[in-house]
């Protein structure tokens, strides 16, 4: 988000008005929606403008910037290449436009580890519908039983998992703030993933994210 944070500045640093990285960092992460509408109207009220911007301006930059500032936190290539080693397959899920997500993927380098990619608007469906939770397991040769699911938001990533059928995993990535769902495996870090690999039940089906 820092990355973007800095994107953001830059192009709209004749709109606003005298206004740090930091306070645009801030806004981002409190009102973070994963780019939604609500979250460009929020930001829009949120930042110090010399004239009125339009959410829907914030609302397209998102879709056309974000997916080039896009950065892994740091455990998390040693989680997919850990579960990469033990032959698990894996697919990504992930709700959103195409060009940026696909934008995301290339620009963390991750397509390697997926043996499917499952995008919302590609699909025609979006978590939490289990639908697109099907479509995934079926790319991967997978029952929802025999699958576990990692995100970090408690309605589209972990009740959307659950209700499929999938055992979740909720990383708390600090921007969600809400008790835990009591369906989850609470993860502080990707990385306490890792001592669940030594669990049965994950042998060898596959793994969503």
């Amino acid at each position: 988000m820092v990355r973007y944070a800095r994107l953001f500045a830059d192009d709209f640093r004749g709109a606003l008005l005298t206004c740090p990285v930091e306070t645009i960092h801030s806004a981002l992460v409190l009102y973070d929606d994963f780019g939604s509408l609500r979250q460009a109207e929020n930001i829009c009220a949120a930042l110090p403008w010399r004239s009125t911007e339009r959410p829907e301006t914030l609302f397209a930059h998102w879709a056309q910037r974000f997916g080039e500032a896009s950065a892994l936190f740091d455990d998390v290539l040693t989680v997919l290449d850990e579960i990469r080693r033990r032959g698990i397959p894996m697919g990504l899920i992930t709700n959103g436009g195409a060009a940026m997500q696909r934008s995301k993927i290339k620009t963390v380098g991750l397509e390697s580890y997926f043996s499917s990619i499952v995008i919302s608007t590609e699909a025609g469906c979006r978590k939490p519908d289990a639908s697109i939770f099907q479509l995934a397991l079926a790319e991967l040769g997978c029952e929802a039983a025999q699958a576990w699911f990692i995100g970090d938001h408690p309605d589209l990533d972990v009740r959307g998992a659950h209700e499929a059928g999938l055992r979740p995993f909720w990383v708390l990535t600090g921007q969600i703030g809400i008790e835990l769902e009591p369906s989850a495996t609470r993860l502080e870090r990707l990385r306490d993933l890792l001592p669940h690999l030594q669990e049965p039940m994950l042998n060898p089906d596959g793994l969503t994210e």
